[in-house]
């Protein structure tokens, strides 16, 4: 059944808003009337929320406050009731207006969210893993502090490459204007003088004029480059290349690795079967050429072989004796954290290598070029000025 927004009256005459679960507009309104509250406006709510406006950071702490009132004993109705008023977004405030309104109406609470498309499949397949085996304010927790992990990782990553980024992007435009707007106006200069250009400092007017001139058809091209790369190059090319680079690639293989090990504790650690978490868990590593060797693990594992023999064909043996021990002490979801934590170090190991060897190679670049836009510029003055001597 669809949801409804309504404004209606209250028998003090106040105005209060909300959302119900109806057939129809009319059988919304009698349900209201059922409810002793007097109808001004009903309509289907149809405003979609987007996955993006839910970050990690407030679904995080949305999580976190239902676990705490979860377990205080207080029904999923009330506490989802109680965090509707807390959060200070719009978006979450909807959903969270939504998910109480199937909950008043009979559904479970993983039922509920099923309802509501712009929350992650994995939150709500961890919420019915909670429900079945009665530990659901324990589950949230641990997807909150999964969330709060990727929040972590993702930020390490954007601050490690702000610094060089902007250097670049600035070095870029710096050479740009140089290139299109002030070599110009040496070269006019040079040639009221009637003189011919230096070589060096010709082949610096030529590229510069070339850019200007043809500024708009060169984005273009770049633009046309980038959609056809966008759109039409399968996933699996892009996938390959993201992990093809030194340092950055193994970055980011290690980061997916790191997320797809927490997934899987977190998975079977909330008592689902080993097998049914592999396979949700690999979708969260979204790289075709990874999940092609974690489909090979699933398989051995689904013809009887061990979880950790099975990693022997993908992961090293530092992996696979970490796993192996935490399937003979029973711990396997605690030691895959373990194995998280491991490949996260190893991707902030492998970016801050990255780093060290980019900065000094990135001033060597822009120092060689900039000096030789330098020297382009200067030898023409020079020569000006022993002219006009």
């Amino acid at each position: 059944m669809p949801l409804y927004e309504y404004y209606a009256y209250n028998r003090s005459g106040k105005l209060i808003t909300g959302l119900i679960d109806a057939r129809s507009n009319k059988n919304a309104y009698e349900k209201l009337k059922a409810n002793n509250l007097f109808p001004h406006k009903i309509s289907v709510d149809s405003k979609p929320v987007s996955k993006s406006a839910l970050t990690n950071d407030r679904l995080s702490f949305v999580l976190v406050q239902l676990a705490t009132l979860l377990k205080a004993g207080i029904p999923i109705d009330r506490a989802v009731d109680s965090v509707l008023g807390q959060t200070d977004s719009k978006d979450m405030s909807r959903v969270l207006a939504r998910i109480k309104t199937f909950i008043l109406e009979g559904k479970s609470f993983s039922g509920a969210m099923k309802e509501e498309k712009s929350l992650p499949p994995l939150l709500i397949k961890m919420a019915e893993a909670g429900e079945s085996v009665g530990n659901l304010e324990t589950i949230l927790e641990n997807y909150a502090l999964f969330l709060e992990k990727e929040s972590e990782s993702a930020k390490k990553m954007v601050s490690a490459l702000i610094y060089p980024t902007v250097v670049v992007c600035a070095s870029v435009l710096l050479i740009l204007f140089i290139l299109t707007y002030i070599t110009p106006i040496l070269s006019d200069i040079f040639n009221s003088f009637g003189r011919q250009l230096p070589f060096i400092s010709s082949i610096l007017v030529s590229f510069g004029t070339f850019l200007k001139n043809n500024f708009l058809i060169l984005f273009v091209v770049i633009a046309l480059a980038i959609f056809i790369f966008t759109k039409y190059v399968p996933k699996k090319v892009k996938d390959d290349l993201k992990i093809l680079f030194p340092y950055t690639g193994e970055a980011y293989k290690f980061m997916v690795y790191s997320r797809w090990a927490r997934t899987l504790g977190m998975l079977h650690g909330g008592g689902i079967p080993l097998l049914k978490s592999l396979e949700s868990a690999r979708k969260v590593t979204d790289n075709e050429s990874i999940e092609k060797d974690l489909v090979y693990v699933e398989g051995k594992v689904e013809k009887g072989e061990s979880f950790s023999k099975a990693l022997s064909i993908v992961f090293p043996p530092l992996i696979v004796n970490m796993v192996e021990t935490g399937q003979q002490t029973g711990e396997l979801a605690k030691m895959m954290n373990s194995v998280a934590d491991f490949y996260e170090k190893e991707a902030d190991r492998k970016i801050n290598i990255f780093l060290k060897l980019f900065e000094p190679a990135m001033i060597i670049a822009l120092g060689i070029t900039i000096g030789f836009i330098v020297v382009s510029v200067l030898l023409p003055i020079f020569e000006i000025n022993s002219i006009v001597k």
